[in-house]
């Protein structure tokens, strides 16, 4: 497979739908992990005029799904092609640093060691780099007493390893 610039590559479909039913379809604003800020559609933030998502505020699917797309092309994905540049990537890897930045926030993932490795050419050193975003409210997930617990610390070690293959190009 041949790696491209970052500069010029764009978040795939396959991203999109991944992200989509990653972060589910919530109709009404919710916080999904105490003290997080609201979420609804598909775990948008704020609003397609900019405002924050606040308690109260709704949103249809397909209101949701455009939603979904314009951030993730308008945002996170155009973030990751700013910050990494000329770094040539492949397509999949390129998907996990947006599914990632999705998740976490773009400025995260830029400063991040996934970011300086993938520079570096040590791509599966960038693609383990995503298990370092493995914290909670300062508990590290990624620990074996922690890693399976229902407070959020399961969902975020789900995601990660998600990402890694996704990284890595694991079915």
């Amino acid at each position: 497979m041949r790696r491209y610039a970052a500069a010029g590559l764009k978040a795939s479909a396959a991203v999109i739908v991944a992200l989509a039913l990653q972060e589910g379809f919530d109709q009404f604003a919710t916080r999904p992990v105490p003290q997080d800020p609201y979420t609804y559609g598909h775990g948008a933030t704020v609003k397609p005029d900019g405002s924050p998502v606040r308690a109260g505020d709704t949103i249809t699917r397909a209101e949701a799904r455009a939603l979904l797309q314009q951030q993730v092309d308008d945002a996170y994905a155009a973030a990751i092609r700013r910050c990494a540049g000329d770094v040539p990537m492949l397509q999949r890897e390129f998907d996990a640093a947006v599914d990632l930045a999705y998740n976490i926030g773009w400025p995260k993932v830029c400063g991040s060691t996934m970011i300086r490795e993938f520079r570096a050419g040590n791509y599966v050193a960038g693609c383990q780099a995503i298990y370092l975003f493995d914290r909670l409210h300062g508990r590290r997930c990624s620990l074996p007493e922690n890693r399976n617990r229902r407070d959020g610390c399961r969902g975020i070690m789900a995601r990660r390893d998600k990402q890694y293959n996704l990284c890595m190009g694991v079915a």
